[in-house]
């Protein structure tokens, strides 16, 4: 099981995610161990996929070819730019699919689908600008915008995104993007929140990465503990805050009764 959660801010982006791999055979789960989920490449992109390990190191590798040999080189338009990926990472993710619509009839649809459905989030400088993007199953790409700047991908999405959306209300402004400290502290505790209440699959530590805004640049780089200390310490000051609060059955109003 996975958790991946990007957020698009004013000075970068930011991507945590849990550290939990699963192993299995045949839809049937062995052991648990810790990992990494997201790829710092080249110094200037990130990328993180939820699903088959395998199907993410080879997403990985072809964007640190896009890197290298400057496949972008050319294109004008952001959307294109994500097009343009979701081409390259088409031709594993089709394979993939292909391959689980052969093998369903063996193994059963949720097998076969196992090693086939991921979801892919990427961090990089595009025109000047952070950019993340997001590929789906079916590798359809999405950028994320100060109208939608957060998005979380793999099974603990169900837990994560209603939690975040209800940080994002209480932390920035409808259509405006967060400070880089507002997506770190909301990153943070979105997956250690989702952590404490998964029911199992979703494991520490929690690892943060940030695209950092320079310039015309995007250096990427991942956060040690003393980096986000002080969204840890905001987590602790917040959770204090809810617990000093005034219990509505303190001073409730009165209920008719019958």
């Amino acid at each position: 099981m996975t958790l991946l959660v990007g957020i698009l801010s004013e000075g970068g982006v930011v991507l945590a995610a849990d550290s939990a791999a699963t192993f299995g055979t045949l839809g049937q789960r062995t052991i648990s161990q810790t990992t990494v989920k997201v790829e710092i490449v080249r110094g200037e992109a990130l990328i993180a996929t939820s699903g088959p390990v395998g199907l993410s190191q080879r997403l990985a590798a072809e964007l640190e070819e896009v890197f290298e040999n400057n496949k972008l080189a050319g294109v004008k338009k952001s959307a294109k730019a994500m097009a343009q990926l979701r081409t390259i990472f088409m031709q594993h993710i089709a394979a993939e699919l292909q391959a689980a619509q052969i093998a369903a009839p063996v193994v059963g649809h949720q097998v076969a689908q196992s090693s086939a459905l991921q979801h892919t989030l990427v961090a990089m400088c595009f025109d000047g600008r952070p950019r993340l993007y997001q590929f789906d199953h079916q590798g359809a790409p999405e950028e994320s915008t100060e109208h939608l700047p957060f998005v979380c991908a793999g099974s603990g999405q169900a837990n994560a995104d209603p939690f975040l959306a209800f940080l994002k209300g209480l932390l920035w402004e409808d259509d405006k993007l967060p400070t880089l400290p507002q997506a770190a502290f909301a990153a943070l505790w979105t997956v250690q929140q989702s952590i404490d209440v998964s029911p199992g699959g979703l494991g520490g530590p929690v690892r943060m990465y940030v695209l950092r805004k320079d310039g015309n640049k995007c250096p990427a780089e991942q956060l040690g503990d003393e980096d986000f200390q002080e969204a840890q310490e905001a987590i602790a000051a917040a959770r204090a805050a809810l617990k000093d609060f005034q219990r509505m059955d303190r001073e409730a109003p009165d209920v008719p009764s019958r």
